[in-house]
């Protein structure tokens, strides 16, 4: 049994990216697990700050599309984060004000399919112009408690 030395708030702070995890921090949970998360599952961690307390979750502020694509909201990350997100991807989408505050980055993707809230309209045609196709659910109930499509599912890994 392992005993975390640091706060990590859950799922909502880790996103898988190929072979790295994305490890956010700054509101719910510490910079620290960056480096637990490496010894537990022996992958490279890309730790990124979140500074926008709207966006509470790495989840809230970012979502992986493919290996080599993701979508995120660059106010909600320091400097150094999204120089690192930029180092990361290939290609990153940026959704606007009204799209991340309907928590539009709270998605899924499967690769193609893109599961997001109905309401995040322009992140909507700009993942279509990229060739994804989006899947717009209505989510207001669920976003009134902070949620989103992610908040609604388990992976299984």
């Amino acid at each position: 049994m392992r005993t975390p030395g640091h706060v990590h708030e859950g799922e909502g702070d880790i996103l898988l990216a190929g072979d790295t995890l994305l490890a956010g921090h700054g509101f719910r949970s510490d910079q620290g697990v960056a480096a637990e998360l490496t010894d537990l599952f022996g992958l490279p961690v890309l730790s990124l700050r979140l500074v926008d307390p709207r966006f509470y979750h790495l989840d809230t502020a970012l979502c992986v599309l493919d290996a080599d694509t993701a979508m995120y909201y660059p106010a909600a990350f320091d400097d150094a984060g999204r120089a690192a997100l930029a180092d990361r991807f290939t290609e990153l989408i940026e959704a606007k004000d009204e799209d991340a505050e309907v928590l539009g980055l709270n998605a899924v993707s499967d690769g193609r399919h893109v599961v997001l809230p109905a309401q995040a309209t322009s992140l909507a045609a700009q993942l279509r112009e990229r060739g994804f196709e989006p899947v717009g659910v209505d989510m207001s109930e669920l976003l009134k408690g902070g949620g989103g499509p992610k908040c609604c599912t388990l992976e299984l890994r």
